[in-house]
């Protein structure tokens, strides 16, 4: 199998720069927490003016992702694709991960479709949350995690996922409204503490 090469390989340069090792396992377990943070900054931060659109992107990008994972699941009842490290034991697992079934990529998917999202609604960082989910995918396969074409189905599902049913008018008022309602609810607490 030619991916499973390629994933050898590229596994095959860990160990040699404790920087770069540190880098992309640190990415491959954690990268996904920066999407989070950036959710909260969406709900939480920025000017008040725009806090509506921020919530509605917020509120699309959750539903991505739970329709995403809902998805994944399903593929993953169908297919039991073993991982890299599972397949040879060269590949060495240095995240640690469990030896659960590789494709897609959940990493990957959710990190597109909340990219995909970002990029639609033109919210502030959307690019470099796209490069982040890019890395996120390479890093994954430096692990020995995930072959590339987990990579690949998990961003074409993410990508798919947000053209298809989040791009939509039905998603997108749905979105919009409950993202007014979360602005007045607020307004009417702060109202209440003073």
């Amino acid at each position: 199998m030619k991916e499973l090469a390629l994933v050898k390989k590229l596994n095959g340069q860990a160990g040699r720069c404790a920087a770069a090792d540190m880098t992309l396992d640190g990415i491959a377990r954690f990268g996904h927490l920066a999407f989070v943070a950036y959710g909260l900054w969406l709900w939480f931060g920025g000017k008040k003016e725009a806090r509506q659109a921020r919530r509605t992107a917020a509120l699309t990008a959750f539903a991505g992702v739970v329709l995403c994972s809902l998805l994944s699941w399903g593929i993953g009842r169908l297919w039991q694709r073993p991982r890299p490290f599972a397949e040879d034991g060269r590949i060495w697992n240095f995240t640690g991960h469990k030896a659960n079934a590789s494709f897609p990529s959940n990493h990957t998917m959710n990190s597109a479709v909340v990219a995909a999202v970002m990029l639609r609604a033109k919210m502030p960082g959307a690019k470099a949350l796209a490069a982040l989910s890019a890395f996120l995918g390479f890093s994954r396969v430096f692990a020995g995690i995930h072959y590339p074409s987990d990579i690949f189905g998990g961003a074409a599902i993410g990508l798919l996922m947000e053209a298809a049913v989040l791009a939509s008018a039905p998603v997108r008022t749905l979105a919009a409204r409950a993202a007014a309602l979360s602005v007045i609810l607020e307004k009417a607490l702060r109202a209440l503490w003073r």
